[in-house]
């Protein structure tokens, strides 16, 4: 007998009503999802698929109705079903992981009372522990698994057990990292005790593992999501945790009262990639111990494949191909999903890698000026710049030095492209800031076309911003939204004095055509744009002035693949025809792979490697090169099986 899907929606129409319109977000889509197993929804912005995700588990946004088709959970159909179904549903059937962590944690409460309010929202007895638990870890079918196995130890428990083990003569150092409060079970304890040659490690699993209170469970799932230091953690606040930590703040909370689905909608996208790698190898873990089938959401085609088994991918709404990961990777049949698989970054690395590997000529070819330019002049010199900012400590008058850059030295040659890689909090962004000007270095020297910055004066400085110019990350943040994109162009212009109005606004047309804008877009306001057209704006502003070096700070990392793959293209292309200088700042080396002649690494504050781009990648030198490598999506598919 076939089992039944854990999740199958068919024929699934969900549209969204204003007063002037109505928009068909979701037409006619079908998938299967079944206990255990993993299924990716791909596609662009706009392509419905956090839209069919939403309509699953009751959240459309307002003006958003499921107007056909059937969603079914675990044997109960959803749509039509009561709002006090679904509700029912969220957390204790169905979990969900957002996008944003920021948003959708509560500034104002401390990040475990949130996660033990998602416990009693789903009715959660922590202190007994009657709910499913986790799946045997230790594999030892002599273990009886029952209830009782699965209370879990508490804070007073691990120290009384440490005790009488360490009164016994018990080595307990190597015991007590594994020993976790609100994570560990009896069983796990009883397993633990029994392999250390305890005669009686049932009695005293019995004994010390009584269960714990609702603050130790908060700390055992954060624990169980990868924070260390994890009774600390929940004290804290949702702002002093890194990206990273907040997102495993969120795995906590949607896996507490152990779903049998998880909606996972681009939980990692505004992550460095190791950060990702580690959350997502560690929501594999989970979702597997749990037996949870995981819905996996995301615009990254390379990265969806590496991390499910099945594909589904979305256009405009409509599911136009679905199949096995490996088989829609390698032989995409849809000309939607072909271009996503071209667009992905990760993907193109992987296949400039292996196509060097195989010695074939590279599939994809590389935007960047190419060898000849990596010997021209330098334009941009950084000698052993270090700086260092002043910390507050917990008395008004306490400081604290922190090393944010630590004798950085970089060099890029007139017309070429070098790109700065590290995690979040390497430095990078320092760096940046400095060749900018925007931050004075505590030590070390910045020379910009053979001048030493610091020596400019302050006529000087006004004309080096004209000569060296930024485009940021978040093309939403970056430009006022009360400006028209005319005025948002211009104002570099104003700002400088160059030309009159007329003369200004041929300028601004200029811009716009260079990079593929129409004319009209200058009468138009932000809002009204995408994240790729507002980049494009971005780009156009930053060279209003004919700049010379122009820096690139995590400049396409916000955009889908589609969106990046194009503006990565007008990047390499403005660069040729105007012969520009990039300093290009990323944690992403799938695209400094395309993108860049110099690579220079950056673990805290230091550069940890440099050479020329394809010996970074080909022959890394340190550890932590080779674990950024090892963490780009799509690393470990083969994009050449055999039969292809």
């Amino acid at each position: 007998m076939t089992a039944q899907p854990l999740l199958s929606i068919r024929d699934l129409e969900v549209v969204f009503r204003s007063r002037t319109s109505t928009v068909s977000a979701v037409r006619g889509a079908s998938l299967d999802l079944y206990a255990g197993h993993s299924l990716a929804i791909v596609g662009e912005s706009g392509s419905g698929k956090s839209t069919t995700a939403h309509a699953v588990i009751g959240l459309l946004p307002g003006g958003g109705r499921v107007t056909g088709g059937s969603i079914r959970f675990d044997g109960q159909e959803l749509v039509g079903a009561p709002a006090s179904r679904l509700v029912a549903l969220r957390g204790s059937g169905i979990g969900l992981v957002p996008q944003d962590p920021m948003s959708n944690l509560n500034p104002v409460y401390r990040v475990g009372a949130q996660i033990r309010e998602s416990l009693r929202a789903n009715n959660v007895d922590v202190s007994r522990s009657t709910y499913r638990a986790l799946l045997e870890l230790t594999h030892e079918t002599d273990l009886a698994d029952t209830p009782a196995a699965r209370l879990y130890l508490s804070s007073d428990g691990r120290r009384d057990l440490l005790a009488a083990l360490s009164e016994r003569g018990v080595d307990v150092e190597s015991l007590a990292d594994r020993l976790v409060v609100g994570f560990t079970t009896r069983l796990e304890v009883q397993s633990l005790l029994r392999q250390l040659g305890l005669q009686d490690a049932a009695a005293l699993a019995e004994r010390y593992v009584v269960g714990a209170s609702a603050t130790d469970r908060v700390a055992g799932l954060l624990a169980e999501a990868g924070l260390a230091d994890a009774a600390r953690r929940a004290r804290q606040y949702p702002h002093e945790f890194s990206g990273g930590m907040r997102q495993r703040a969120l795995i906590a909370m949607a896996l507490a009262a152990r779903p049998k689905l998880l909606i996972a909608d681009e939980p990692t996208s505004a992550l460095d990639v190791t950060v990702q790698r580690q959350i997502l190898d560690h929501l594999g873990l989970l979702t597997r111990e749990l037996d949870t089938a995981l819905l996996f959401i995301t615009h990254d085609l390379g990265l969806a494949a590496e991390r499910a088994e099945q594909l589904v991918v979305m256009y405009k709404g409509r599911v136009v191909e679905s199949g096995p990961s490996l088989e829609i990777l390698t032989n995409p049949r849809h000309p939607y999903t072909k271009r996503l698989v071209q667009a992905a970054p990760s993907l193109a690395s992987r296949r400039i890698q292996q196509a060097k590997d195989q010695g074939e000529e590279a599939a994809v070819i590389a935007v960047s000026g190419g060898e000849g330019l990596v010997k021209a002049p330098d334009l941009l010199e950084v000698r052993g710049v270090s700086k260092v900012f002043q910390l507050r400590g917990s008395r008004p008058w306490d400081r604290t030095d922190f090393t944010a850059v630590d004798d950085v030295s970089l060099t890029v040659a007139r017309g070429s492209t070098a790109a700065l890689v590290g995690e979040s909090g390497s430095g990078k962004s320092t760096v940046a800031n400095m060749v900018l000007s925007l931050l004075e270095p505590t030590k070390g020297t910045i020379v910009f076309d053979g001048v030493d910055t610091a020596s400019l004066s302050r006529h000087e400085l006004f004309d080096f911003r004209s000569r060296v110019q930024p485009v940021f990350q978040d093309p939403y943040g970056s430009l006022d939204p009360m400006f028209s994109i005319f005025r948002i162009i211009e104002e570099p212009l104003r700002t400088h004095r160059v030309g009159g109005r007329a003369a200004r606004e041929a300028r601004v047309r200029e811009l716009l055509d260079q990079v593929a804008l129409p004319a009209s877009t200058m009468r138009r306001y932000p809002n009204e744009l995408s994240g790729g057209q507002r980049q494009r704006v971005a780009v156009a502003r930053a060279l209003a002035l004919q700049p010379q070096l122009v820096v690139l700070d995590e400049a396409v990392s916000a955009l889908d693949v589609l969106v990046q793959a194009q503006v990565l293209e007008l990047l390499g292309r403005l660069q040729r025809e105007l012969s520009l200088t990039y300093l290009f700042i990323t944690h992403d080396l799938a695209v400094v792979r395309q993108m860049a002649d110099q690579v220079y690494v950056m673990e805290k504050g230091r550069v940890v490697e440099q050479g020329p781009t394809d010996r970074v990648f080909e022959e890394p030198l340190e550890e932590y090169t080779k674990a950024l490598l090892a963490a780009i999506p799509g690393s470990s598919i083969n994009l050449h099986p055999r039969g292809h």
